[in-house]
């Protein structure tokens, strides 16, 4: 079967590990028609070779190129949006299971048609996840929305911290959620300048919160989360977008100690039984569809 549309990769440097080229979409109906996806992309060569092996990568050289050994590769698209056209990050891995923690290579900010994006997916046997579903930038549209399973607000860091752990932990578990600190359970904006004060300037109080987050979750949150400030009327407001790991992620007490928790409605819940804390690895190692088709859920 002939396809009407393939990917075209103009090397410009060849090494013995890697290969940079720009990287375009080419139409053949009615006529030819590239589109730029991404100049100046880089890769190393066994994954450059495995897109060819799939027939999904045309290369256009000064000389004829010639692919080496097909080796083990995986690929996994990282949905940024949806639409006419989907934005996506091209992941690869040697593996399924260490698509999204353990990420050896990737093209970021990619943009194909829909079904163009579909038919890639398909050819190229890839998984798909969406990076950003359900973010939430602006904290005044959160606070119209409530608390929920995505968005969790807390007072303020420094009387707040248990609380904001087992959030992250929680929504890192459970799935892509929303924590905005200054804002109080009902939803009203109080801000957190004071406490940026007390650390003499935004990116002292930022690198606070970051490290605490670094040393009070066990092992490190990947991807870690995103962490900024918004002004609302004159207050300050920090949001922190948590997306779901691929590993279990584990809070660590005062003692550092060890505990799991997952995102039940508007609540973060600490879970203790052993079987439940299993199905929860399983899940963060193999996906849920893998793991049900597997018979371990």
């Amino acid at each position: 079967m002939r396809h009407i549309c393939s990917l075209i990769a103009i090397v410009s440097q060849l090494e013995e590990q890697s290969v940079r080229f720009d990287f375009y979409q080419e139409i053949r109906r009615p006529k030819p028609e590239r589109q730029i996806l991404k100049h100046h992309a880089q890769l190393p060569r066994h994954y450059f070779d495995y897109l060819i092996h799939s027939g999904v990568l045309e290369v256009e050289t000064d000389a004829p190129y010639q692919p080496g050994k097909i080796m083990p590769a995986s690929i996994g698209m990282n949905i940024r949006s949806l639409g006419g056209n989907v934005l996506f990050d091209m992941c690869f891995a040697p593996q399924t299971y260490k698509l999204w923690q353990n990420t050896d290579a990737s093209i970021e900010d990619l943009s194909l048609p829909a079904d163009i994006f579909e038919e890639y997916v398909y050819r190229l046997g890839a998984i798909s996840r969406f990076r950003y579903l359900g973010r939430i930038d602006d904290p005044v549209t959160a606070t119209k929305l409530g608390e929920n399973d995505m968005i969790e607000f807390k007072r303020d860091f420094l009387y707040s911290k248990t609380g904001i752990i087992k959030s992250i932990v929680a929504f890192a578990n459970s799935n892509n959620g929303n924590l905005f600190l200054g804002i109080t359970d009902e939803g009203i904006v109080c801000g957190i300048d004071h406490e940026i004060e007390q650390y003499g300037d935004p990116d002292k109080y930022i690198l606070a919160i970051t490290q605490y987050i670094q040393d009070k979750t066990s092992p490190f949150v990947t991807p870690f989360p995103k962490i900024s400030l918004k002004k609302i009327d004159g207050k300050t407001v920090v949001a922190i977008f948590v997306e779901a790991s691929s590993d279990l992620i584990c809070g660590l007490d005062k003692n550092n100690e060890k505990y799991v928790v997952i995102r039940t409605n508007n609540r973060s819940v600490i879970v203790k039984d052993p079987h439940q804390i299993g199905e929860i690895y399983v899940k963060r190692k193999l996906g849920s569809e893998i793991s049900r088709r597997l018979g371990l859920l």
